[in-house]
C-alpha cells in the first residue's frame, strides 16, 4: 500500500520529484524516439499541446465564472483582521505544466543550437510552474487587510479616516480613492470578483461601529459575499 503524503512539506517534496520525474521522461522520450518534423509523432504532439490547451483555457473561464477565492481572519499570522490573499490556481498551473512536455519531447532531439535553446527554454519554463505548483503563491506582501486601524493594501497601511470610497472600476477592478490618491485592485488577483471587494471594503468604511468585529470574523458577512 502506498503512503500519502499527509505534511505539506511531504506533498511538496513528492510534487517536486514527480515533476522531476516527468520533465526527464520528457526528454528521454525525445532523445531515444526522435519525433520528426510533419510525422505522425509530431502529429500526435501537437494534438496533445492542443487538447492541453484547450484545457487550461476551460479552466480560466471556470474560474472566471466560479471565483474559489475567500477572506479569512489573519489572527493566526500575527494580524488579526479579514485578509485577502493573492492565490494561483495549482489545477490550472498543473495543466499549463503538462502542455510543456510534449514541446520538450519534440525539441529534445537535439540535432541543431536551435533545438537544443527550445529545449532548454521549455524545460526552465516547466520547473519554473512545476515550483509555482509545489509553492503556490500566498503574496503576504500583496495582501488586502481589514482590521479596526484601517485598511493594508499591500505594504501600505491607511488609516479608515484616509479612505473615502470603494467601488468597481467601470471595466475591470476596483477603485479604492484615498485621501492621498487612488489604489486600483484586482479581485481577479485574489479569485474574488470585484464587487465583493468593493463591497467589504464599502461596508466598514460607512459602519466603523463594526470595525472592532474584524479581529475575530472568519469571513466576510455572508450579505457581502459574492454568490
Amino acid at each position: 500500500m502506498i503512503a500519502v503524503p499527509t505534511t505539506p512539506r511531504a506533498r511538496a517534496a513528492a510534487l517536486t520529484a514527480a515533476g522531476l520525474l516527468l520533465i526527464a521522461g520528457a526528454w528521454w522520450y525525445g532523445r531515444t524516439t526522435p519525433i520528426h518534423p510533419l510525422s505522425g509523432d509530431e502529429a500526435v504532439t501537437l494534438w496533445l499541446i492542443v487538447i492541453g490547451v484547450g484545457v487550461a483555457v476551460a479552466r480560466s473561464f471556470h474560474l472566471m465564472r466560479h471565483p474559489n477565492g475567500r477572506w479569512r481572519q489573519g489572527a493566526a499570522d500575527g494580524e488579526p483582521g479579514l485578509v485577502l490573499t493573492p492565490v494561483s490556481d495549482r489545477v490550472l498551473t498543473a495543466v499549463w505544466f503538462a502542455v510543456q512536455l510534449p514541446i520538450i519531447a519534440r525539441w529534445a532531439r537535439l540535432e541543431d543550437g536551435r533545438e537544443v535553446g527550445l529545449a532548454i527554454g521549455w524545460t526552465l519554463l516547466a520547473l519554473g510552474l512545476l515550483w509555482v505548483v509545489v509553492r503556490p503563491a500566498h503574496g503576504h506582501a500583496r495582501q488586502i487587510v481589514l482590521n479596526a486601524s484601517g485598511v493594508r493594501v499591500h505594504r501600505r497601511h491607511l488609516p479608515w479616516s484616509q479612505v473615502r470610497s470603494a467601488r468597481p472600476n467601470s471595466g475591470a477592478g476596483v477603485r479604492l480613492d484615498t485621501t492621498a490618491g487612488t489604489l486600483r485592485l484586482r479581485g481577479a488577483d485574489y479569485r474574488v470578483r470585484d464587487a465583493e471587494v468593493a463591497a467589504v471594503l464599502q461596508h466598514y468604511l460607512d459602519h466603523p461601529e463594526r470595525r472592532g468585529d474584524l479581529a475575530h470574523l472568519p469571513d466576510a458577512p455572508p450579505e457581502l459575499r459574492s454568490r
